[in-house]
């Protein structure tokens, strides 16, 4: 039985990582939650053809932490280890008795809470995209002004920037 603060998880297994291993994948199945006991995690996410490091996770910090809200959604990030990591690894059915322990407010607190961060990550998301987006059009655009200028310059039309 491993035990985090005042919280035991029967049947929680330790996990050690070495620097660059994979603790998961986006888009695997969230089914159990993480407890870093040591280590740094970074967590990247891919997003059109980019991989984006969205953040990192230190000692004393969870992973995951959807799976214990059974909703079965496929994970938003790839974790990956920066250091020599010591994981524990807590399955969805023990993650779940310890939430319904909670009280309801509690419980529905942390369900909102999680469905506004899913949210907030999609805006990230959104914005990312849009950011590649415009440098895209801003390097035609630079290419574009570039051949206009040339072709005036051929044709003997004198150019000033503006």
């Amino acid at each position: 039985m491993a035990t985090i603060a005042d919280f035991s998880f029967k049947g929680a297994k330790a996990r050690i990582l070495d620097p660059g291993d994979i603790l998961y994948k986006e888009g695997s199945i969230a089914d159990k939650m993480f407890y870093i006991e040591s280590g740094t995690i970074t967590l990247t996410r891919k997003i059109q053809d980019n991989v984006v490091r969205i953040g990192e996770a230190y000692d004393g910090e969870f992973l995951s932490e959807r799976a214990i809200l059974g909703d079965d959604a496929p994970r938003v990030a790839t974790a990956v280890a920066d250091t020599e990591c010591e994981v524990l690894v807590i399955g969805k059915k023990e993650c779940k008795k310890c939430f319904d322990e909670l009280p309801p407010f509690i419980q529905k607190m942390i369900t909102r809470m999680t469905r506004r961060l899913t949210q907030a990550n999609e805006l990230v998301v959104k914005l990312v995209k849009t950011q590649q987006v415009v440098k895209e059009m801003a390097a035609k655009m630079q290419e574009l002004e570039g051949a206009m200028i040339e072709s005036m310059e051929h044709h003997g039309i004198r150019h000033t920037k503006a």
